[in-house]
């Protein structure tokens, strides 16, 4: 029995485009777009990820791998945090999860990127727990992360359904006795939770209907 929905937030509940950042930093310093994206979204996000690197260092960093010159921490802010936008069928499914069970988010995730996100998404309307990579000091698939991601679903692994669209991390979860079911569109994260048996049928609108639950997340 699923105790414990574990959810990953890039292209499941949110969606993104790198091509922005890219686009926005080579219109402000001439470099090109396609140059940008291995010094940018490679080993030096890993480390943003992780919380190693602070905004500022990252952004600096990125200037010097990349030889790009000295930009402002603005123009870095509004290319890097603001590419987000929110999938609402998948925003619906989450808010059908059946009544009791433990809803965490698990993502790989940065501290700018997580500021982008929250302009589009309140995470305390859907879960109990966040399990953010900048804060815990891990990335998916690396065991501190699922450690931590155990530790917030406190359940047992296989009591537990990880959703998410890439393969290879919904298969290095099961390594670790944690069941999971791949993302690969709009449509089929509900599919997937309808599938294990977690999503409750939409109830019709009510005048009487209860305030949703929100949950304080720290």
């Amino acid at each position: 029995m699923t105790r414990t929905l574990l959810v990953d937030l890039g292209k499941v509940l949110v969606g993104f485009d790198h091509q922005v950042t890219c686009d926005r930093i080579a219109e402000a310093t001439g470099a090109s777009a396609g140059s940008l994206r291995p010094v940018l979204f490679g080993e030096l996000e890993a480390s943003f990820d992780r919380g190693h690197l602070t905004s500022r260092e990252f952004f600096r960093a990125c200037e010097v791998r990349a030889g790009l010159p000295r930009l402002s921490d603005a123009t870095w802010i509004g290319a890097w945090r603001d590419i987000f936008h929110p999938l609402p069928d998948a925003m619906d499914a989450l808010s059908r999860v059946r009544t009791g069970v433990r809803r965490v988010l698990v993502s790989n995730t940065n501290e700018l990127h997580w500021e982008g996100v929250l302009r589009v998404f309140d995470p305390s309307d859907h879960f109990d727990a966040l399990v953010l990579s900048f804060r815990v000091g891990a990335v998916k698939p690396e065991s501190a992360f699922w450690d931590a991601a155990l530790a917030a679903a406190k359940c047992e692994p296989g009591e537990c359904l990880y959703a998410d669209d890439r393969p290879e991390l919904v298969a290095a979860a099961a390594v670790r006795g944690i069941p999971g079911f791949v993302v690969h569109d709009a449509a089929a994260f509900a599919a997937g939770l309808i599938d294990h048996g977690l999503l409750e049928e939409p109830r019709a609108p009510s005048g009487n209907s209860p305030a949703p639950r929100t949950v304080r997340l720290t």
